[in-house]
């Protein structure tokens, strides 16, 4: 009977044994370097992402502030866009303050403020309600017209809505 033994490897089966180690190895090492700069790729664009959305959000914010009925202007029941009655201001400053939880569901963590440029210069601080744990906070300055009802007459100002998210 006829025994059946394993041969040695020779030198040159071991040296492509070894290459196609190598080979692997090397392969293996550019997947995860891949892996790596994919993983930093999707991580950045989430970023961008959260800032746009974070910026939509002050843009929402601004204009919901720009159409509340508390401080638009209205000529017999004709809404004037990007106006603001200065009569309605101090009213709605202290409406604002005593219904808080309202105003937080529609405005959230911001601060608004009103200046008036021409022709004289006066500010109103509409809303406030800050947090200290915020992650960014975004500006947005609209210009706007601001009616005197008593003079009848127009004047400029600048709507000031700071915006933080969490």
């Amino acid at each position: 009977m006829r025994r059946y033994t394993r041969a040695p490897l020779s030198t040159k089966s071991q040296i492509q044994i070894g290459e196609t180690i190598a080979v692997l190895f090397v392969f293996f090492i550019l997947i995860i370097i891949g892996f790596i700069f994919y993983v930093k790729v999707i991580k950045s664009n989430i970023e961008l992402e959260k800032e746009e959305l974070s910026q939509l959000k002050s843009v929402g914010i601004a204009q919901r502030v720009m159409f509340l009925p508390e401080v638009q202007c209205s000529g017999d029941n004709i809404i004037i866009d990007n106006c603001v009655d200065i009569m309605k201001l101090d009213p709605a400053q202290s409406l604002m303050k005593q219904n808080e939880i309202y105003y937080y569901d529609l405005l959230e963590y911001s601060n608004v403020s009103i200046v008036q440029i021409y022709p004289n210069e006066a500010r109103w601080n509409l809303y406030s309600r800050k947090t200290s744990d915020f992650k960014s906070k975004f500006v947005t300055n609209v210009p706007i017209s601001i009616y005197d009802p008593a003079a009848r007459r127009h004047g400029f100002g600048i709507m000031t809505i700071e915006t933080m998210t969490k």
